[in-house]
């Protein structure tokens, strides 16, 4: 039985004996893959569904139809995919098997050309019944391609988020790909959100090939999925989750799917009351239940956090733990994307430049959010509603990426890295790899 291990990380290693604030980290670690289980290969079973209505027209469909070619083209003989067109009507071009041959599928995609209107939804929903009865120990996911611009069929947003939940309890999740530059960001991120899947988006299929690479590799290092965490503060402590983050109806969070030697996280804050200094004060309970990849439910409980109180003086001369620190400043910097996404939304470009001008003085020693905001300046200047999106994305990333166990500060942007795609901290989400002639055409 997969046993992840579940951390309490304070900011402090101490509570201030006067009462006040404390941030800590809930960390849940997957073990390193065992050896004997290396070579196996998790079946994929995936339904791409593609957007052919009318706004789909031209260059974002042709990209579109590409990113489905690259995606058939890295399944293994294990795998099985389908392949779903849609405008105003659904059409299964593929149904689930395996794929035969590269030069059938690019056969079977010249077939496709624009159509009408958009019934997202049933094209999605095709997807999922597609992976209907999934094998144990295998992987169903709906990739949905689109504009996200949808105008037929079943509309309400949160009507169809509903959708994509029901469909994740039995075992089949969604990740959305938003094409093009006019693509509806908050349908497809509030999709992939409720279905447990990634989001990703991009102009070209050049800019998504690495969205994939990341996508799959993350497909195949998967240990545990369907992460929910609950959370007990003891008596005399309330508890405030910080940054962005997915909250279940019964109070658990939502965590990222886990893989093999990464770590998911959320960053926490606890309003503590008074304590006599020297006491030790209990604070937090934690329990995280998960599915494996073989849909068995497992339980596991953190070592209860305790900490002592310290008087004032002792307790602001503790140090602080770096790598909460630098956590704490990305959920942090993911709040403040939301509010440069929201004032470029509402046409106010000059203030949102004047907030990214304040966030670089506030995130002036961390590398990574400072290189973010160096490519999103450059966007505000040349293309806010391109600038609009990647702020929107970056803040979903960074509340809800993996790192490795043991993570190493970002000094450069890893994007050209060899290292898990899933892993890599990326300078901008809205592009991949800079190098272009290991790619597929």
């Amino acid at each position: 039985m997969i046993q992840p291990k579940i951390l309490l990380s304070p900011l402090k290693s101490a509570i201030p004996a006067q009462g006040g604030t404390i941030d800590v980290m809930v960390r849940v670690q997957g073990p390193e893959q065992p050896e004997g289980s290396k070579a196996r290969v998790i079946p994929k079973r995936l339904s791409l569904v593609v957007d052919r209505s009318g706004s789909m027209s031209g260059q974002p469909l042709h990209e579109a139809l590409k990113c489905v070619q690259h995606i058939a083209s890295c399944m293994t003989p294990k795998d099985q995919i389908s392949v779903i067109v849609y405008d105003d009507n659904v059409n299964v071009l593929m149904p689930m098997g395996s794929v035969s041959s590269p030069d059938a599928m690019k056969r079977l995609l010249s077939t496709v050309d624009d159509g009408g209107s958009t019934n997202l939804f049933g094209g999605w929903e095709e997807g999922a019944k597609q992976l209907e009865k999934g094998q144990d120990g295998s992987i169903s996911r709906v990739i949905l391609l689109s504009d996200g611009q949808a105008n037929r069929g079943v509309l309400g947003q949160d009507v169809i988020e509903r959708h994509c939940r029901e469909w994740l309890a039995k075992g089949v999740s969604t990740t959305t790909v938003g094409l093009g530059r006019s693509f509806n960001e908050d349908l497809m991120i509030g999709m992939a959100r409720a279905g447990g899947g990634q989001q990703y988006f991009g102009q070209t299929a050049a800019d998504l090939f690495d969205s994939f690479d990341e996508e799959l590799s993350l497909l195949q290092a998967l240990c545990l999925r369907q992460l929910s965490l609950k959370l007990i503060p003891a008596q005399g402590v309330i508890l405030e989750a910080l940054g962005v983050f997915d909250q279940n109806a019964d109070g658990t969070y939502q965590l990222s799917d886990l893989a093999w030697g990464a770590e998911s996280w959320m960053a926490l804050r606890l309003h503590v009351s008074p304590t006599a200094a020297g006491q030790t004060r209990d604070l937090l309970a934690a329990t995280v239940e998960a599915k494996t990849m073989e849909g068995q439910l497992i339980s596991v409980h953190a070592p209860l956090l305790s900490l002592p109180s310290l008087d004032p003086q002792q307790y602001d001369t503790l140090p602080v733990d770096e790598v909460v620190e630098r956590r704490l400043l990305e959920v942090d910097f993911a709040k403040s994307s939301l509010e440069l996404s929201r004032l470029v939304s509402m046409g106010d470009i000059q203030l949102a430049r004047v907030l990214i001008k304040e966030l670089e003085k506030r995130f002036g020693q961390h590398p990574w959010l400072q290189a973010k905001l160096a490519r999103l300046r450059e966007l505000a200047d040349r293309d806010p509603e391109m600038m609009r999106k990647e702020a929107r994305f970056s803040s979903r990333k960074m509340s809800k990426r993996l790192v490795a166990n043991v993570e190493v500060a970002y000094s450069i942007d890893e994007t050209n890295l060899a290292m898990p795609a899933f892993l890599r901290k990326k300078a901008e989400e809205g592009k991949g790899r800079s190098g272009p002639s290991d790619r597929p055409s």
